[in-house]
């Protein structure tokens, strides 16, 4: 066991450096301090700490008090110094009042009265918290607390200022059993696509639901909304031309293509399925289905194929898919029409193009492709808007949307089920949105916070 003394005055036997480095630790005004003493062993550090007296008025009366002893010593649970627990012992002065006579401790700067765990530990707590890779179990264990009072401070620390609509809001869903099943099976994500953030989640994805949150916004701040981004989800649509009437609606084009792709998938299958099991063309279909479905680097030096029994490259392969169905290579051609149109069209050319695209899609009349059909005609607007480039010159999409939605659900994974709604948003909202901080006290706050104050002075 080690045991040493530290005071600020060298002169009186103390160790200077260490003094300090114990004030720092502790985030504390050194001209508060009047004695530490440090008690080391092999698993445990002890700080025995005791405050200079300071001239207090009485809380009771306002009158003059004087040092009146100490209180019963509190032991604080630390954050751990290397591998090694570490607890602060703190004696706090007593006072007592000149004039009422009254008694009172002496301001703790170590934690808040009846807490065991010192400021810098809630605080440790608060910004694994703000990460979601952490679940609640696993900051608990990390802390040596229970996952009740993990929770707790994170409820009570926690600020969710009002938050404005966006310029631009993208619009998703993401499954989950916290929805409110009677309305949804989905709860509702919205990001702000301008500051890449989320800003708000809701329990339901239902038009009624919508309805509600968008009722207690009021027109002003409704209309300053510019951009919307949604998938197909016809509600969102529909929310969107009721409450966000200056907005331009974009639909993502990933969700576009996913269709166009799902489509062209079940050419290729119905095409496989009709041909013999195991010949050539089912072979070619279920074994290279790749190359007609993936963007695949195709001129590859050629590599001897077993079944055909020679060199062939990925080219050859396509072309020889390709010959199996005329039905197959209309349909291929015209998901590559489309994906080329994606990939190239700008805002000024898009129109034309796209009205080019769907008459090429309606008059070949592949069954397959129907719904695909149906899917350009209704959205045609909506898939147009997607072309425009208000934003560090992106194209419109849910982009965001999805990159913030596979966080939540990776931290919905790792927690193994989240039931509480309320805390649930409070968390994603503190991980994935810059103006909502959490606050221990005047000195402990969220870097992210005292960052934007730094930028708003």
């Amino acid at each position: 066991m080690l045991s040493f003394l530290c005071r600020e005055n060298t002169h009186e036997g103390g160790n200077k450096p260490m003094y300090d480095f114990i004030t720092d630790l502790f985030n504390i005004d050194k001209k508060m301090i009047k004695k530490i003493e440090v008690i080391s062993s092999k698993d445990l550090t002890e700080f025995h700490i005791s405050l200079v007296s300071e001239k207090l008025r009485c809380p009771y009366c306002h009158g003059i008090t004087h040092l009146h002893g100490f209180s019963k010593p509190k032991v604080i649970n630390h954050p751990k110094l290397t591998d090694r627990k570490c607890i602060i012992v703190f004696k706090n002065n007593r006072y007592q009042c000149n004039e009422c006579l009254r008694t009172f401790s002496g301001k703790n700067p170590f934690t808040f009265s009846n807490f065991k765990n010192s400021f810098l530990s809630m605080n440790n707590i608060m910004k694994s918290l703000s990460n979601l890779n952490y679940t609640y179990s696993m900051v608990a264990e990390l802390n040596h607390i229970s996952v009740t009072q993990v929770q707790r401070y994170f409820d009570s620390f926690v600020n969710i200022p009002k938050i404005r609509l966006p310029e631009s809001i993208g619009i998703d869903e993401i499954h989950s059993k916290m929805a409110k099943r009677a309305d949804s099976a989905y709860l509702c994500v919205m990001v702000d696509n301008k500051n890449r953030s989320l800003f708000e989640i809701l329990p339901s994805r239902s038009k009624s639901e919508l309805r509600r949150y968008f009722d207690r916004i009021p027109a002003e701040e409704r209309n300053c909304v510019h951009y919307v981004t949604i998938d197909m989800w016809e509600p969102y649509k529909d929310i969107a031309n009721t409450y966000l009437k200056n907005a331009i609606i974009a639909v993502d084009p990933f969700h576009v293509v996913k269709h166009l792709m799902d489509c062209f998938k079940r050419i290729r299958l119905n095409i496989m399925y009709q041909a013999e099991y195991n010949s050539n063309s089912y072979y070619l279909l279920k074994t290279w289905k790749d190359l007609i479905e993936r963007d695949v680097y195709l001129d590859n030096e050629p590599v001897y194929n077993k079944r055909f029994k020679k060199k062939l490259n990925k080219r050859n392969l396509l072309d020889m898919i390709l010959d199996v169905s005329e039905n197959l290579t209309l349909g291929y051609r015209l998901k590559e029409m489309y994906l080329y149109f994606n990939e190239n069209a700008t805002e000024k050319d898009c129109e034309s193009w796209f009205d080019s695209i769907y008459e090429a899609f309606r008059e070949a009349q592949l069954p397959e492709y129907n719904e695909f059909v149906s899917i350009l005609q209704t959205w045609r607007t909506e898939i147009l808007n997607s072309f425009k480039r208000p934003l560090d010159d992106r194209k419109l999409s849910n982009a965001l949307s999805e990159n913030i939605n596979g966080q939540i659900r990776t931290y919905l994974a790792v927690s193994n089920g989240v039931r509480n709604f309320t805390r649930f948003r409070k968390r994603c909202l503190l991980s994935l949105n810059r103006k909502v901080f959490y606050s221990i006290n005047d000195q402990l706050k969220s870097d992210k916070y005292t960052t934007d104050k730094k930028q708003n002075n």
